[in-house]
């Protein structure tokens, strides 16, 4: 089947960004616990500032990001941060950590004022635990650029040459007015709007712009953000965009990527590429983490343990893959220094870290995880945490990233459900 076939039905365009969904869920958890009716207008407004800490920097972010802002969204998670302030007792002022600030500092989103017990809320927007975003050097990997580049690189070049070599072929191959993954007309092919986007230019074309098109070459459109103006149509030779994939990762790549990943589950012949890739690189991996791991800092700060302060976690309900309802939850997560309390965390793993075959382009791994501090705990006494290696970003577009995701049986590290 060609590409244009894969997406031409599909088109390719900029989902709700994890920075807006970031944005309306913890700016407004944060806004329930000043107030269950609290709006973002008001917020704008300074009707809150005598609550919020860093009202101002709040504001500033809040104003700069508000295209993000949506209004139903919004006020579904002020409720869930009026329901969360009452559950947990806490009435001081509270504070954003913020998109576009980084999280560079503590775990929590929602953050308290200092002489509190706990530090704040760290919130998950969706249902399933995401403790935390990291880099693959985390787990021990020593590289630059793409992990899997850096490693086995004659299997990452000639995998992702075929992802390209077919698309480039299907696009030869597809009629001149068309656009393969976006819809065929003539606003999407102004480069104006949000999408990723490839056609073969068979003869000189200018678009509305006045922007030309050499014949031969091909016109891709590529960006990221809410930004109109990041996002781009340039045109490519051949020999360009093999350069620049073989060089590395890059926005204008991706469409090279959601090609692959539609077409995946039928084109044989590219998979084979991959799983070449991934075996090797699986191997390593189990190692490496493995040895990275045996140091109990390391799970500490991996499972989002190493917080002086206690603070709360919160999951809203849910589902996962196979359809199945994931309830609301509320942990209390211990800190590293909270004397009152008398928790003692002392993690270890409780056997070889396991890999997981998954479908896509991602690698998964389990680690289980037993707490030591108290003694040696029962057999079935541990947490499972599921590691990902994986182009969170895009594939393509940008380099694979680390997830910890889809904790299981926290309360075997002393986590405390609420």
């Amino acid at each position: 089947m060609r590409a244009y076939e894969f997406l031409s039905e599909r088109p390719i365009q900029e989902d709700k960004s994890s920075g807006a969904t970031q944005f309306n869920s913890e700016l407004g958890c944060m806004l329930g616990f000043v107030s269950g009716t609290a709006t973002f207008e008001k917020l704008l407004a300074g009707a809150y500032n005598k609550k919020l800490l860093n009202a101002e920097g709040i504001i500033a972010q809040a104003t700069k990001d508000k295209e993000m802002y949506e209004q139903d969204y919004f006020n579904k998670w002020v409720t869930k941060g009026a329901a969360i302030k009452s559950k947990i007792g806490y009435n001081g002022k509270v504070g954003w950590d913020g998109v576009g600030q980084g999280n560079k500092g503590g775990v929590a989103d929602v953050v308290f004022e200092d002489d509190a017990t706990h530090s704040g809320i760290s919130i998950k927007e969706k249902s399933g635990v995401t403790l935390t975003n990291t880099s693959p050097k985390e787990l021990g990997f020593d590289y630059t650029g793409d992990i899997f580049k850096s490693y086995f690189k004659e299997h990452w070049n000639t995998w992702k040459t075929k992802v390209i070599d077919k698309v480039l072929a299907a696009a030869e191959s597809a009629a001149p007015d068309r656009v393969i993954g976006a819809p065929n007309d003539k606003k999407s092919q102004t480069g104006r709007d949000k999408i990723r986007a490839i056609q073969y230019n068979h003869e000189d074309h200018t678009d509305e712009a006045g922007k030309v098109y050499p014949a031969k070459t091909y016109s891709i459109w590529y960006g990221k953000g809410p930004d109109i103006k990041t996002w781009k149509r340039d045109a490519f030779t051949r020999d360009e965009i093999e350069k620049q994939a073989l060089e590395g990762n890059s926005l204008m790549q991706r469409v090279f990527g959601d090609w692959y990943q539609t077409a995946i589950k039928n084109d044989q012949q590219v998979l084979a590429y991959q799983e070449k890739l991934f075996t090797e690189f699986s191997k390593l991996a189990i190692a490496t983490i493995g040895k990275a791991l045996t140091k109990p800092e390391a799970l500490t700060k991996l499972l989002q343990m190493s917080e002086e302060k206690p603070y709360y976690y919160y999951m809203p309900q849910g589902k996962n893959k196979s359809g199945k309802t994931i309830p609301e939850k509320l942990y209390e997560v211990p800190g590293t220094n909270d004397a009152n309390s008398k928790i003692n965390v002392n993690l270890k793993m409780a056997s070889p870290i396991e890999y997981k075959q998954v479908k896509g382009t991602g690698q998964k791994f389990h680690v289980k995880v037993k707490n030591v501090a108290n003694g040696e705990p029962g057999p079935e006494e541990y947490a499972t945490v599921t590691l990902y290696v994986r182009y969170a970003n895009g594939l393509f577009a940008e380099n694979p990233t680390a997830r910890v995701q889809e904790l299981k049986n926290p309360e075997y590290l002393l986590w405390v459900a609420i």
